[in-house]
C-alpha cells in the first residue's frame, strides 16, 4: 500500500521525487541504526556506556535503558514516516537535522573519555546530519 497515492501536494513545494526518495532512504537507514542502538542500550547499557567512554553506575544504566526505549520509539516513527506524503517526509528531515545537530553537540561535550566508539558515533551522527541537509537542499 502506498500512502501518498492520490495525496495532493501541500503548499507551493515543487518537491522532486528523487529528493523525497533520498530522504526516505536516509530515514530507513537511520531507523535501522537507531534500532540497533536502542537494543544495545536496553540490553547492554554498561557495555554501550563504556564504549562511549562513560563511567557507568546502576543509575546511569537505567538512564541509558530509558534512552534506548526513546530511540526505539524514534526508530519506529522514522520507519513509518518513510511512507508519508512528500511534505511530511521533507519536514521530518528538517526535524532530524535539528535533533542530529543536538546529538552531535552533546556527543562532543559529553563528559567522558574519547574512545574509538565515541569517534565512530560522532562520525555516524555527522554523516546522517549532512545526508539530511544535502537531501533537503538538493534540487
Amino acid at each position: 500500500m502506498e500512502f501518498n497515492k492520490g495525496e495532493p501536494r501541500l503548499g507551493n513545494h515543487s518537491d522532486s521525487e528523487g529528493q523525497t526518495q533520498l530522504i526516505r532512504g536516509i530515514l530507513g537507514a537511520g531507523s535501522v541504526v537507531f534500532l540497533v542502538s536502542s537494543a544495545l542500550l536496553i540490553v547492554l547499557p554498561t557495555y554501550f556506556g563504556e564504549l562511549l567512554g562513560l563511567t557507568t553506575t546502576e543509575s546511569s544504566n537505567w538512564a541509558l535503558r530509558m534512552m534506548g526505549a526513546t530511540l526505539l520509539a524514534l526508530s519506529g516513527q522514522m520507519w513509518l514516516v518513510r511512507s508519508a506524503p512528500e511534505i511530511t517526509v521533507r519536514r521530518s528531515a528538517a526535524v532530524m537535522i535539528v535533533a542530529g545537530g543536538a546529538m552531535t553537540v552533546l556527543t562532543v561535550i559529553m563528559p567522558a573519555d574519547w574512545t574509538i566508539a565515541r569517534f565512530a558515533y560522532l562520525g555516524i551522527g555527522l554523516g546522517f546530519l549532512c545526508a539530511y541537509l544535502v537531501a533537503l537542499i538538493r534540487r
